[in-house]
Order: C-alpha cells, then sequence, then structure tokens
C-alpha cells in the first residue's frame, strides 16, 4: 500500500494546476468548517449571499390567517423589563423576527433588518424576539452597532405564531393578518419589501 509520500508525488503528477488548486481549496474550506469560529462566519456569509436571491414570499390572501383576539395578549419583555403585549402594535404593520446571536441566517439577516428598521420603524413595529440572556444579546448589539429594539420572550407565542427553527419572521397587516411568513434569512431591506410597507400603510 503506498505511503503519504507516494500519494502525495501520485496527485502531483496526475493533476493539472486547475485541478491541485480546486482540490486545495476544498480541503481548506472542510478544514474551515469542522473549526467552530470559522464555520459559522462562513455559514453567515452563505447564508447572506443566498438571502438577496429570494422574494419575500407574500402569503396567498385566500390563505392569510388573522391573529385571534386572545394571541394579541401574547406577553414580551424589553431590554429594560418592562412587560408589554402584541396588541400594543394593534393598527399598524409588525415585522416580528424570532432570532438568536448564535445562529448564522440570524446573524446574516440582521443588517438588512436594521436599515429596513431605520428607514420604516416609525411606521412599522419590529420586533425582535430572543429567548437568550439579555447580557449576550446586549454585547452582541453593542459589537455590531445595532439599534433595532429587542424583545425578550416570556411566554410560548400564540399558536398562529408558533415555529420550530429560527430565524422565522413573520409581517402582520395592521389587522392582524399574516402577509409574510419566513423561515430562513431573508433581506428585509429590498424594494419588494418597501413596497409591501408603502401597501400595508395605504
Amino acid at each position: 500500500m503506498p505511503d503519504i509520500k507516494e500519494r502525495f508525488q501520485n496527485w502531483k503528477e496526475s493533476r493539472s494546476t486547475g485541478q491541485k488548486a480546486g482540490d486545495i481549496f476544498f480541503w481548506v474550506l472542510l478544514l474551515l468548517l469542522i473549526i467552530p469560529g470559522p464555520r459559522k462566519a462562513i455559514a453567515t456569509t452563505v447564508n447572506r449571499v443566498a438571502m438577496h436571491m429570494k422574494g419575500p414570499g407574500l402569503v396567498p390572501e385566500d390563505r392569510q390567517v388573522t391573529l385571534a383576539d386572545s394571541s394579541w395578549e401574547w406577553q414580551l419583555a424589553t431590554e429594560q423589563g418592562v412587560r408589554l403585549s402584541l396588541s400594543e402594535f394593534r393598527g399598524k404593520p409588525v415585522l416580528l423576527n424570532f432570532w438568536a446571536t448564535w445562529c448564522p441566517p440570524c446573524v446574516a439577516e440582521l443588517p438588512s433588518i436594521e436599515k429596513s428598521w431605520e428607514k420604516h420603524g416609525d411606521e412599522v413595529a419590529f420586533l425582535l424576539v430572543t429567548n437568550q440572556e439579555p447580557t449576550v444579546v446586549k454585547a452582541f448589539m453593542e459589537k455590531h452597532d445595532y439599534s433595532f429594539p429587542v424583545h425578550y420572550s416570556t411566554a410560548s407565542a400564540p399558536p398562529e405564531l408558533a415555529h420550530s427553527s429560527i430565524p422565522t419572521t413573520y409581517l402582520l397587516s395592521p389587522e392582524g393578518k399574516i402577509i409574510i411568513q419566513k423561515k430562513g434569512a431573508l433581506n428585509w431591506n429590498s424594494r419588494a419589501i418597501d413596497k409591501v410597507y408603502k401597501d400595508l400603510l395605504r
């Protein structure tokens, strides 16, 4: 059985320069994916590229679910620990995003959410909900210089907003209809999203 030196020599002689470069790239990428730090960075970058290839995916009008009155009473807490209910945002569009700092697709889409919040935060309620410790989230927010409001779940989400993965994002109309239900990362600062907000605010 050939030893490592022989295998390397055979590889060198049997592969073209382009094939060697491809092999080296593959093995380096594989190594980076095994190491936790680079793996998260690569996953975030891949999600950031992919999310720009998707549209908002509006729920067809005949399949839009409207929140029950009881669901509006779902309780959240602000960073300062102030309790509030979803009903406080009734009457305006609500972008409700479930996320975490350790989640690559969540991290990938947050810059677009920050930009969208800067443009539409006066007219659209942005509720970014997490289960993480406030100290962890605060450090993350400061590191990335984010200013969108963070909320903490104090109870399970109502049935209409139940989710099994993050990020999961819902866009609610002022009347509480689920206009968008999106699993995975999306560019929330696109022209398509701007148009949806404009239509909801008419």
